[in-house]
């Protein structure tokens, strides 16, 4: 993977350092995946403050609990999982007087078009990569951003959303199939959507 790749012995040197009390180590591993957690916090829910304060909660979480954390093969997926799960918490918190939220309630209550487009004045072609997008479902959107943008193994995806393993194939396959349909294989097209999918979590 080329997006959001970062060393993952380096990630356990200041994982370990963390646990240690190392306040630098601490701010290494802040800096090097708020942005990243606030782009994919904002895929699982649009409410912008919220997913801030979800990820401001994660990291306090982590200072104050440091002694008791334990070792991770994958710090990155342990912070995008431990993200998921305050989020969800939080929604269903809010929403205690209903039935318990799930993937898929979350999946339609927030389904809408993926914007990627803000300025009327974009290339006629963007508009053909926003459509493109907009064909794809939430979950689609949220496997292809997992496994090309983090670097999400099929394994951690189908763990991290709670689906099995072929799952995660059968819905990443389909979603490359539905951008081939429309771009054809192998455009330059198809690769600056996939780019547009990593900017759109970014600048939202």
């Amino acid at each position: 993977m080329i997006f959001m790749k970062f060393d993952n012995a380096s990630d356990q040197v200041q994982w370990e350092a963390l646990r240690n009390g190392d306040t630098g180590a601490f701010s290494i591993l802040y800096e090097r995946y708020a942005k990243m957690l606030l782009s994919y916090g904002r895929k699982v829910h649009n409410d912008r403050q919220m997913v801030a304060d979800a990820v401001q909660e994660l990291f306090t979480y982590l200072w104050n609990r440091r002694s008791y954390i334990g070792g991770t093969p994958s710090v990155k997926f342990y912070l995008i999982k431990a993200l998921r799960s305050i989020i969800i918490k939080e929604l269903n918190k809010a929403s205690r007087n209903s039935p318990m939220l799930t993937d898929q309630d979350m999946d339609s209550h927030h389904s809408r078009e993926f914007e990627i487009i803000h300025n009327e004045e974009e290339e006629a072609a963007k508009l053909k990569m926003k459509l493109a997008l907009g064909g794809l479902s939430k979950r689609e959107q949220e496997i292809l951003y997992l496994k090309y943008f983090t670097g999400a193994s099929n394994e951690e995806i189908a763990e991290l959303l709670d689906i099995n393993y072929q799952s995660v194939k059968n819905t990443s396959f389909s979603a490359i199939k539905k951008l081939r349909k429309h771009f054809g294989a192998g455009s330059a097209s198809m690769l600056l959507t996939f780019i547009l999918l990593q900017e759109s979590f970014i600048l939202r």
